[in-house]
């Protein structure tokens, strides 16, 4: 599979907004506009959402219908914000978004994401008849909280292209 590297940088993706410009050259996607860059499969459809909480940059696989997220949360978290405070809260979220759908932490445990120390969930639920699983890394740097989400249908999510973008995860350093 071949894949194409991400880069965001300020406030917007693919060219959607006057803040960001999207390129291509030999093989690879660069998107300007953002906080950071990420290994994406090439082919895969995206799309973007900004709001007041969070900016998500997000493709997905046209064949199994699985969905990459890049996700930075607005607002800086206090110091004695940890880690596993993250995790807490992002299980916590998820419990009340799929409320009454059997959502449950499936695995947990520790991941490098941008070179730093990161926490890994793999949480399971059913929409409907459909069993579905959801791949996280969260990262937390200077107060700031990071997430690479792959979701879709339970055995449809290729775990490799998660693996890939959170080995490739990387932070910009904002332009002064």
């Amino acid at each position: 599979m071949r894949f194409s590297k991400l880069l965001m940088i300020g406030v917007c993706a693919l060219g959607l907004s006057s803040g960001a410009a999207l390129s291509a050259q030999a093989g690879s996607v660069k998107v300007e506009g953002t906080r950071f860059t990420l290994d994406v499969p090439q082919g895969w459809n995206p799309g973007y959402k900004d709001t007041d909480k969070l900016f998500m940059i997000y493709f997905k696989d046209p064949a199994s219908g699985a969905v990459l997220e890049g996700v930075y949360l607005r607002g800086e978290q206090p110091k004695s914000f940890a880690l596993d405070d993250f995790k807490k809260a992002r299980v916590g979220g998820e419990d009340k978004r799929y409320e009454g759908k059997g959502h449950k932490v499936a695995k947990q445990g520790a991941t490098t994401i941008g070179g730093a120390k990161g926490a890994y969930l793999m949480t399971t639920w059913k929409e409907g008849t459909k069993d579905m699983e959801k791949h996280t890394a969260l990262m937390l740097k200077d107060g700031q909280r990071y997430l690479v989400v792959m979701a879709g249908a339970k055995g449809k999510v290729d775990k490799r292209v998660f693996d890939q973008a959170v080995s490739s995860f990387a932070l910009v350093a904002e332009k002064k």
